[in-house]
């Protein structure tokens, strides 16, 4: 069992930083894949296509793949806490089965919705309200695609999940990078040379989620130490559904975030195809906050999962400080970045004025909700660490419900800037309440702890 990444012992911020960096740049390289994928889509007026039409039809069609997150975290979620709670209490067989029902559940779950969304792809577009014909069809091709062959990304998030529980987030980093040369290779190659435009960025992105998921399958299989075994006999109902109990909170609140996401969608659509291709790429910049808050929320799940498990108490209170230490600046940086520089953000990625224009005004609003969005990572990783993922779910859920009256609200008299404004009421409401709720949370460790013995002894005597 040496090959693990014990955080329960050592310098805290050495450790917190063996487990967070990986991931941190897993998150970059994720990162650098969807604005890779934006790049070149809005260069296609090079092969005759409409440049906001593609970036339209490539953001709607993405809305379907953020949800199907929702589900990959109900697996993920779960497995990871599970298999860092099993590594901090030194349970190497539950560890074997926590793994082997993630990955199945993971798999189960792909395929499921791999077959949804190749077949009904074009009734689920219709939710948009879109009104353009080629949008809607290029957004048809793509679904087909990547949304028929998401099977691919759920199987990889469920060797991730693993690695996670058990801090080995380095390998995770090492897989993921070669994904994202890949699809940096293949996306000028298809879109453009090949002529295939959004269908092209399609091709290019499943060929590399299928590579991920087979190097991650061949790393499992060709390992010197491995730390568990693929075994059907490790199947059981009862362990998928001690998963999906730690990991349902979590991905019903990615899904209804979405959903919310999908019903602001439809309203900016009402103002043009043009506001919706701002946003897209908009939203791609923002992910120098959102994508590493949720990378380093990550690894504060694992290290506190570690912790509570071992009982280490004053390292989890230690390990939130100095998470906060590090991320609150970033994200008044990027704030700042966002404020003051958007028309060089922009620049990079469309040259069309009215988009760029419209992405600038979006970005300056955005600005504002930075800090709070990364207080909400931080509270999340200490309550789903914890094994209390319902917390910061109802939290979240109850902070994007929120964006719906302020949505009408704020729109009667500023128009698409009133959407954006709601969702910076929504970030900063959730990221408050989570931040200060987790600092209270600590006073609760103990209590917390003894009710979870307390449910693995009743199911202990239920099964004898």
């Amino acid at each position: 069992m040496s090959k693990l990444n014990d955080l329960t012992q050592g310098s805290i911020i050495q450790k917190l930083l063996m487990i967070a960096v990986p991931i941190l740049l897993t998150t970059i390289s994720q990162m650098a894949y969807n604005l890779t994928d934006m790049f070149w889509i809005g260069r296609v007026d090079q092969i005759g296509l409409i440049e906001g039409e593609a970036i339209s039809a490539i953001g709607t069609a993405s809305y379907i793949t953020w949800f199907a997150f929702g589900l990959i975290l109900v697996a993920k979620i779960g497995t990871s806490v599970k298999v860092a709670h099993s590594v901090g209490e030194k349970n190497w067989d539950k560890l074997q089965k926590v793994a082997n029902n993630g990955l199945f559940l993971e798999l189960c779950l792909g395929i499921f919705f791999s077959i949804i969304i190749f077949f009904l792809r074009r009734p689920i577009l219709s939710i948009f309200n879109i009104q353009s014909a080629q949008v809607i069809e290029y957004a048809m091709n793509y679904l087909a695609i990547v949304g028929g062959l998401l099977v691919f990304q759920f199987v990889s998030s469920g060797f991730s999940a693993v690695n996670e529980g058990l801090g080995k987030t380095k390998t995770n980093f090492k897989i993921m990078l070669v994904g994202l040369i890949l699809n940096m290779i293949l996306d000028p190659l298809f879109i453009l040379v090949f002529r295939l435009g959004v269908s092209g960025a399609a091709i290019a992105t499943v060929i590399a989620q299928a590579v991920t998921m087979i190097i991650f399958f061949c790393h499992y299989r060709f390992a010197s130490h491995r730390m568990f075994q693929l075994q059907r006999n490790h199947l059981s109902l009862k362990m998928i559904g001690d998963i999906i109990r730690i990991g349902l909170p979590a991905g019903v609140q990615s899904m209804f975030f979405t959903s919310i996401s999908i019903f602001i969608a439809r309203m900016v659509f009402v103002y043009g195809e043009f506001v919706v291709a701002a946003q897209r790429v908009g939203t791609q910049v923002e992910q120098l906050t959102w994508m590493i808050s949720g990378g380093f929320a990550t690894a504060l799940t694992v290290f506190v999962g570690q912790n509570f498990g071992a009982g280490q108490d004053q390292r989890i209170k230690k390990g939130f400080a100095i998470m906060s230490a590090i991320l609150l600046p970033y994200a008044l940086m990027i704030a700042l970045l966002l404020r003051f520089f958007p028309e060089f953000l922009m620049g990079i990625f469309v040259d069309d004025p009215v988009t760029k224009n419209y992405g600038i005004a979006y970005l300056r609003i955005i600005s504002i909700c930075q800090v709070f969005m990364m207080m909400e990572a931080i509270g999340t990783g200490f309550f789903n660490g914890i094994g209390k993922t319902y917390i910061s779910s109802i939290i979240g859920i109850g902070g994007n419900l929120l964006r719906i009256p302020f949505l009408f609200w704020l729109t009667k008299s500023m128009a698409e800037e009133g959407i954006w404004w709601a969702l910076n009421l929504s970030d900063i409401t959730k990221g408050l309440i989570l931040y200060f709720g987790a600092i209270i949370g600590f006073t609760q460790l103990d209590r917390f702890r003894q009710r979870k013995n307390v449910d693995l002894a009743i199911q202990i005597q239920e099964s004898i």
